[in-house]
């Protein structure tokens, strides 16, 4: 998770993304950082957030709350 939201800070993406590694060797490897993964119900970012406990409706919820923020 940090290495993650270190590589989307660190690409200055805001918002929501999904940021795709791999380990090798237990060295983690960026693969992609998508600034528009797919969210249907079965896309990879609604799975990642039921794994953390957030439901889809939740997720959307979040997303389009994070949405109206101000970033500079």
């Amino acid at each position: 998770k940090d290495t993650a939201l270190k590589a989307f800070n660190a690409a200055g993406c805001t918002g929501y993304g999904r940021v795709d590694f791999i380990y090798k060797e237990n060295t983690p490897y960026i693969l992609e950082i998508n600034t528009l993964p797919g969210m249907t119900e079965t896309s990879l970012l609604p799975q990642a957030a039921a794994e953390a406990g957030i439901n889809f409706e939740q997720l959307v919820e979040e997303i389009l709350y994070t949405s109206g923020e101000s970033h500079d």
